[in-house]
Order: C-alpha cells, then sequence, then structure tokens
C-alpha cells in the first residue's frame, strides 16, 4: 500500500512539473526557417503567427535613395550603340534587341546582400494618405502577380515614422534632407530575414507637376521592400529597379521577373 502511494505521489509531481514547464517554456511557430536571435520581441504577422524581432543593434540598415537625375539620357547620335546607351535612351543609336552592349535581361538583378534577405512571412504595411493607397495596391499586385508567394500583406492604417525601426512597414510623404531625391527606402534586415521597410515619397515631386510618375516610383520602392538592389548600369535601364528615374514604367522586366523570382519562387 505504501509502494502504491509513493508511486501516485510521484506520478502527480511529475504532472505539475511538466505543467509548469509547458506554461514557462512557450512553443513560437517554425515561420519557415525565421533566425531566432537572441533578445528578441514578438510581434504577430498577418497570418496570426508569432514573429521574433530582433533589437536594433542586431539588424544591417540599408537605405536606398532614388534621385531624379542621373547618368540615363546620354546620347551622341553617332549611329553607335555605346556601353552608355541602350535603345531606350538612344533610339537614334540602338535597336530593341539589337544586341550591342545590352546584356540578356535576366542578369540585371541585384539582391541586399549575398545571403539574398527576403520576407519569410507576412506583414502589413501602414498608408494613411489617400494618394499613395491605390499605388501601394497595385505596386503589391504587380509584385506578387509573378511569384508563388505572398510578398506584402494588407494595407493597415497608422504609419510611423520613415527611418524609425518601429516594427512597422510605414508608408508616407516628408521631405528628405538631400536635394533631387523623389523617394528614399529604409531596410532592416540580419542574414536571410527582412525584418521592416519605410518608403518616404518627397514632396518636392509630389503631387509635383505630374512630369514624375508616383506609381512608378511606388512599384521600384516596394520592390527594394521586397529584397531587390538598385540597378546602375545602363543595359539595365528598362528594368522598374533601374536605380534612377527617366519614365514611366510599371511593367515588370525580365531582370525584375527573375531577382524576385529567384527570392520567392516562380
Amino acid at each position: 500500500m505504501k509502494k502504491l502511494t509513493f508511486i501516485a505521489l510521484l506520478a502527480f509531481a511529475l504532472s505539475l512539473l511538466t505543467v509548469s514547464v509547458a506554461f514557462a517554456l512557450p512553443q513560437l511557430p517554425d515561420n519557415q526557417g525565421i533566425v531566432k536571435a537572441k533578445g528578441v520581441s514578438p510581434v504577430i504577422d498577418d497570418q496570426g503567427q508569432v514573429v521574433p524581432q530582433p533589437p536594433e543593434s542586431q539588424l544591417t540598415k540599408v537605405v536606398f535613395i532614388r534621385h531624379a537625375t542621373g547618368f540615363y539620357g546620354q546620347c551622341d547620335e553617332d549611329s553607335v550603340c555605346e556601353a552608355k546607351e541602350n535603345w531606350k535612351s538612344c533610339p537614334s543609336d540602338c535597336q530593341k534587341g539589337g544586341g550591342g552592349e545590352e546584356p540578356p535581361a535576366p542578369t540585371c538583378y541585384g539582391f541586399l546582400s549575398g545571403a539574398k534577405p527576403h520576407w519569410n512571412w507576412v506583414e502589413s504595411y501602414a498608408v494613411d494618405n489617400t494618394a499613395l493607397i491605390a499605388s501601394a495596391a497595385s505596386a503589391v499586385s504587380t509584385w506578387d502577380a509573378v511569384t508563388s508567394a505572398t510578398i506584402f500583406g494588407s494595407r493597415v492604417s497608422g504609419a510611423g515614422t520613415w527611418g524609425v525601426y518601429d516594427q512597422k512597414n510605414s508608408i508616407l510623404f516628408g521631405t528628405y534632407s538631400e536635394p533631387d531625391v523623389i523617394a528614399v527606402t529604409a531596410i532592416w534586415y540580419q542574414g536571410k530575414n527582412i525584418y521592416e521597410y519605410d518608403i518616404l515619397f518627397d514632396t518636392e515631386y509630389f503631387p509635383g507637376d505630374g512630369s514624375i510618375d508616383l506609381n512608378s516610383v511606388v512599384l521600384h520602392e516596394f520592390g527594394h521592400g521586397a529584397g531587390l538592389d538598385d540597378l546602375y548600369d545602363s543595359v539595365c535601364s528598362t528594368e522598374v529597379m533601374y536605380g534612377y528615374y527617366h519614365d514611366v514604367d510599371l511593367d515588370l522586366g525580365s531582370g525584375d521577373t527573375t531577382g524576385i523570382r529567384t527570392l520567392y519562387g516562380n
């Protein structure tokens, strides 16, 4: 009888220990291979999953500045398609698809780093200004359409401050400190994971006189938010991710598509 009583008490004690451990160590979802850094604070993504957020000190911050002018458009009209020219910037010297300096478009893409940081979960983006809502929705749809993944989440209100790591992907108008800048995107990443992006469209150019197309610029900046780098070789000037604004460009190029599919799949 004493032996049975001892076994029963031992089983009861073990059950209490199991319950206490379960409460002390909650299980976080896998989230498709998220890097779980020390000292993280969780947020909830669009699927209701807990996503650990490293402190800013553990992240790399990169800022992409979109200039209104650049070397695009240099054309000496000598009937020779040179390295600084292509069919779009210099149609008098270069023919579309006619070779010359232009490499295959799929080579025209780049990433934030060699680790190819990208979104491994889906987070919402915050837009309050009505002039940006439709443009942002169009950009999100365009990038998502060429890959099997859902890159961007839904739109919410309550945009934060540009350039501040606050667990909000904020899209807003404002004034940037440097001249001749139409838009600027800040991204925080670690390893293979992006944790936040903020996009600012400079009020010096928007709404402006319409000479710079807002939808084209928004599409480019969301490409950064997805993990794509700027392109500054003039042979890539037909890609949405070309670094200098030059024309209305609402269709992803072959390089844009290859780059985004490299990150998120076909």
